[in-house]
Formats: structure tokens, C-alpha cells, sequence
């Protein structure tokens, strides 16, 4: 009778559910002005990523700047800062005409890294503990058609 408590005992414990890690909390990108544009919801299911397009906000600029914010709210100013990312390489254009796709991808341990193409090049990433001087976030572009950007939505 010991034997048989025993294996159920066993048993359900080996049943347990347990869940996949999740996010703490929610990860964001400061916009131009001010406002933040949410990548990854709070108890989003890690491993994941996002991909996303960025463009230059001044004309001939050759680099971007990715503010990426930890919390949920609708301004930066309400976000806990996790860092500055800069993107180098980029070919200089016209304030908006350049295109770089940048994906953020979060480890099983909730760590972010950061990859940025353009077109068919691989851009340099890194993350910079002082930015220079009145540098801005660079802007969310809107999504050509044709880009092939994952969605991270339910269907």
C-alpha cells in the first residue's frame, strides 16, 4: 500500500504543469517626442523576438540610435531605461528614405540583443553606455507591403 502512495506521489509531481519563462516586464522603444512603442508585452514567452524598421531622422546620417525601455506605460519618461543601442553603417540618405530592419531577440534568461539589416547587409550593432549629445531615437517607419516583417500576433 506504502509502495502504491508512493508512485502516485510520484506521479503527480511529474505531472505538475510548469509554465515556460516569461518576460518580467514589458521591453519598448522610445519614438521620436517622447513616446514609446511596445515591442514585448509583460509574460510574453521567452525565447522570442520581434523585427522592426527604423529610418534616419536627419538627412546624410550614417548612424541610428535604439532607446530600449523596460515597464509598460505610454511615454519614456514613465520607463525604466535598459540602454542605448547604435547602429552603424548605414548608408547615408535623405532624412526618412533609409530602411534598416532591426530584430530584437530576448534570451531564455530575459537578455535582449539587437540585429539591424539593410537590404542585404548586416549593419553593426552595439550598446553604447553614453550617447552623444542631442542624438534622438530614431524613428518607427511604417512597413512597405512588401517587407517581410514577422508578426508576433495571434491568429
Amino acid at each position: 500500500m506504502k509502495q502504491w502512495l508512493a508512485l502516485l506521489l510520484v506521479l503527480a509531481a511529474c505531472k505538475k504543469e510548469t509554465r515556460p519563462p516569461s518576460l518580467d516586464e514589458a521591453i519598448s522603444v522610445e519614438q521620436p517626442g517622447g513616446a514609446s512603442s511596445q515591442l514585448f508585452t509583460q509574460g510574453t514567452e521567452i525565447p522570442t523576438s520581434a523585427t522592426e524598421s527604423f529610418t534616419t531622422a536627419r538627412d546624410e546620417e550614417s548612424r541610428l540610435y535604439v532607446h530600449v525601455l523596460r515597464g509598460a506605460g505610454r511615454t519614456a519618461a514613465a520607463l525604466r531605461n535598459d540602454g542605448w543601442w547604435e547602429i552603424g553603417g548605414v548608408t547615408p540618405a535623405k532624412a526618412g528614405e533609409a530602411r534598416v530592419m532591426v530584430t530584437f531577440e530576448v534570451d531564455g534568461q530575459g537578455q535582449l540583443g539587437l540585429t539591424a539589416r539593410e537590404e542585404d547587409r548586416r549593419l553593426s550593432v552595439k550598446k553604447v553606455e553614453k550617447v552623444p549629445d542631442k542624438v534622438a531615437a530614431a524613428p518607427l517607419t511604417e512597413p512597405d507591403d512588401d517587407e517581410d516583417l514577422e508578426d508576433d500576433s495571434p491568429e
